[in-house]
């Protein structure tokens, strides 16, 4: 009995331990199953997310790929070949426009035709650069992908391009390293070449390209180089001019001339491998290669005589040109430069006749000028809507063209003139002060303002010592330092910078300027700002707070009549309120009849002047941006390498006798917004 009441109980237990053994076993693969179907639920999500991310990037570089294929360059060769000189026209004082200056083609900027140029000097350039441009239709999609993968791989060497892939490279001087880059001049040289023959782009890449020591073009190249025509050059000295291309600056031969060598012997060795030529030219091209000379003069320099000799104003309308063209056309400098001088644009200057004769005549006169001939200026005048009416670069006799131009191109540290620009005008359209708000006038403590980090009380006012406390409108009358670092610390210099660079055109200003109080406070600008800038930035005060952007010509027609470039009927951004523009204003205004105002002695009776005057460390700038209701014009004094001037007042003298000149027998207004 008790046996089997053992077993019984043995039975039970191994049922049960059989039915523990079970249900665990069923647990174990009901938590497998689990897991198995969660990771397979997380495996198919990835992948999903993955096929999703993957289609929305590759529609969007689709579409992006797409938006390029029609993606051309505003460059004619055919308009190339003209040689056509461009002209001036400016209105007389009925506003009939008048054949005014000009722009023309000199002897080393020839445009050679095709046939005028040499088959081998063709020759060796299809042969070293790109052996079957004949053959494709402007990319060799062999060499693109090798070069594109070696971009996307990080690689050094990207290559690949084809002669018409060159040219569109040259053309546009767009040189980044990126995949985009080379999409758009991929689909940029296909289109080329729909427009344009091969023998039409092969004779645009050899008049345009860079063959070095500033040679662009193959007539400039073989000028310097061996003295002559190219259409009189040899095979090897056609091999010579090719083999720069690669690498103008190592392979020029006037630096480098072992390098060009062996560089011209293997544009040599390519035209005879590729059948170009035969091998007794082959061998006679060795032999003249062995005991090359190189003049490096050109005897066709430009003549750059007195009457070739062309305006301030006139400079400042081809810089313009040039920056326009580029950006309307995706071209670039050379390519711009290019058309401005040989394709018979009609150019519709906005100058104002009269007053930049005045302005031209009161730097001769010695009375007002500075006995020092060192020390020199620039000077810019403009309407309330943009319009540049006059401008000098120098106050010297023009010797030449494109000269340093200290009004329009000149970085300078601009000085107490920057104020209203950079905090009194946001911290009153911001609403954080008014006209007779009350500011501190004592330096910020610790400020870290110098030059080696270390921080210390700044900044020190001109007069010497500190007032407590003053009025918004007292500070600009005085041009006191402390309070406005005062109201830029508060304002924050990113603040100003922002509002200078995105509201008022400043280009000059750079990221040290961004954090730094010294250079938007007082203006220690790191790099400098340009007359022009300034001048374009104080119009906001006589046109109820508007910035226009300076123009030195209304529009601009190609040869045909067509307008390529209009400044006409150009609307202005609201850089200010019209009631914030009214209080600087007369602010301003104080600054000139105010018994604490720097400028004084710029006032002209009768009209409503207002202005703001600046100087910098050691005196070495001195400032006055000035304004009527007819116009706003700035003026710099200093020395090209910068000393202290010992007097200031010819700024104010030579602002003044421009300005009472251009406004004498004009009828009084006020500013009218």
């Amino acid at each position: 009995m008790k046996k089997n009441k053992m077993k019984s109980y043995s039975n039970a237990t191994d049922n049960q331990e059989r039915m523990d053994k079970y249900y665990t076993q069923n647990r174990i693969s009901s938590n497998s199953k689990n897991i198995i179907r969660v990771s397979l639920k997380a495996f198919f999500t990835v992948i999903m997310v993955l096929i999703i991310t993957g289609a929305v990037a590759g529609i969007s570089i689709f579409a992006y790929v797409m938006t390029l294929t029609d993606n051309r360059i505003g460059y004619n060769v055919k308009d190339a070949r003209l040689n056509l000189t461009s002209f001036v026209y400016v209105n007389d004082e009925n506003g009939v426009p008048q054949e005014y200056e000009n722009f023309h083609s000199s002897e080393n900027r020839v445009w050679v035709n095709f046939n005028e140029i040499p088959q081998c000097m063709k020759d060796a350039m299809v042969a070293i650069e790109d052996k079957r441009f004949y053959k494709h239709k402007g990319v060799d999609w062999v060499r693109t992908t090798t070069a594109v993968i070696s971009l996307a791989t990080g690689g050094k060497t990207y290559g690949g391009s084809t002669l018409t892939q060159q040219l569109i490279k040259n053309l546009t001087e767009d040189n980044e390293a990126s995949l985009t880059r080379k999409i758009r001049e991929i689909f940029r040289a296909l289109n080329f070449e729909k427009e344009y023959s091969k023998d039409e782009i092969l004779e645009a890449y050899l008049n345009v390209v860079n063959f070095g020591s500033g040679c662009n073009g193959v007539q400039a190249a073989a000028n310097l180089y061996f003295g002559k025509d190219i259409r009189n050059c040899s095979i090897a000295q056609c091999a010579a001019i090719a083999g720069i291309t690669q690498n103008p600056s190592a392979y020029t031969p006037l630096v480098y001339p072992e390098n060009n060598k062996i560089r011209r012997n293997i544009v040599i060795k390519a035209m005879y491998d590729q059948d170009m030529i035969s091998k007794d030219d082959y061998k006679k091209a060795l032999d003249e290669s062995e005991n090359m000379v190189f003049v490096g003069k050109t005897s066709n320099s430009e003549d750059n005589t007195t009457s070739d000799i062309r305006g301030w104003y006139t400079d400042a309308i081809f810089n313009d040109l040039i920056d326009d063209l580029q950006e309307k056309l995706k071209i670039g400098k050379i390519a711009a430069e290019s058309m401005v001088y040989t394709q018979g644009l009609k150019i519709y200057s906005a100058m104002d006749l009269k007053a930049q004769s005045i302005a031209e005549s009161v730097i001769k006169d010695k009375s007002i000028m500075p006995s020092d001939p060192k020390l020199e200026m620039g000077y810019v005048m403009m309407g309330a809507d943009g319009r540049v009416l006059a401008t000098l670069g120098s106050r010297k006799t023009k010797t030449g063209n494109l000269l340093y131009d200290r009004a329009n191109k000149a970085r300078r540290q601009p000085g107490s003139t920057i104020k209203p620009l950079a905090v009194y005008a946001p911290v009153i359209d911001n609403g954080m002060y008014t006209y007779s708000s009350l500011i501190k006038d004592e330096p910020l403590h610790n400020a870290n303002v110098s030059k080696n980090g270390e921080a210390k009380d700044w900044p020190i006012n001109w007069y010497g010592g500190y007032k407590g406390r003053v009025t918004l409108q007292w500070a600009i009358e005085k041009s006191a330092n402390a309070p406005v670092a005062q109201l830029l610390k508060e304002l924050t210099p990113a603040k100003s910078y922002e509002f200078l660079t995105q509201k008022l055109g400043f280009s000059h200003l750079d990221s040290h300027d961004a954090t730094n109080l010294a250079a938007l406070a007082t203006g220690g600008t790191h790099v400098g700002v340009t007359v022009k800038e300034m001048t374009a930035g104080f119009q906001i005060f006589i046109n109820g707070g508007v910035y226009n952007k300076p123009y030195t010509y209304y529009y601009v027609e190609d040869r045909d009549g067509n307008v390529i470039l209009d400044n006409r009927d150009k609307v202005g951004k609201r850089a200010i309120r019209s009631t914030t523009a009214t209080i600087m204003n007369r602010a301003l205004r104080n600054v000139i009849v105010g018994a604490e105002g720097t400028g004084r002695r710029a006032n002209i009776s009768g009209w409503n002047v207002i202005g703001k005057t600046g100087t910098t460390t050691k005196n070495h700038d001195s400032w006055f941006i000035g304004a009527t209701p007819l116009f706003v014009s700035g003026i710099w004094y200093g020395y090209d390498n910068p000393k202290s001037i010992s007097s200031t007042r010819y700024t104010i003298n030579t602002w003044k006798a421009i300005a009472t000149n251009y406004l004498k027998g004009k009828s009084v207004v006020d500013y009218s917004y």
